[in-house]
């Protein structure tokens, strides 16, 4: 795990300019945490959280050298084969408004108006199984 957040933090924080305080939290507790490897480092990230019948994608990161590589595209159809197989119907995610087509790709819909999360326009997005 201190893999896994040492990406996230240098994504989020360094990145994108997350304060560090918001970038972990009490989901991380709780959520299955997906990671993706290249020569024993953790090059992407994604976490799951369940309620009832909805799967939650957050906090999805891959390292800058790996973008554009299928990273994301592995990591989000794993999230989704795993969250169905758990009896998930549906998952949602709050995307970075500049990352909708990616998520669009996948089948996820934009819902609702554009929220700002730690500094960044988002946007929540639904896929329904």
């Amino acid at each position: 795990m201190s893999a896994v957040y040492a990406l996230r933090r240098e994504v989020f924080v360094i990145e994108q300019g997350v304060p560090e305080e918001l970038e972990v939290d009490e989901d991380d507790k709780i959520a299955a945490h997906l990671a993706a490897f290249s020569d024993g480092r953790v090059i992407g990230t994604l976490r799951i959280l369940r309620n009832e019948r909805t799967a939650k994608i957050g906090r999805m990161a891959v390292s800058a050298p790996s973008r554009k590589e299928g990273i994301g595209r592995e990591l989000m159809e794993f999230a989704a084969a795993a969250a169905s197989r758990d009896g998930a119907e549906e998952i949602v995610l709050a995307a970075q408004f500049t990352a909708r087509e990616f998520y669009r790709k996948f089948g996820y819909i934009e819902e609702g108006a554009a929220f700002d999360d730690a500094g960044i326009l988002h946007v929540m997005m639904r896929k329904e199984f």
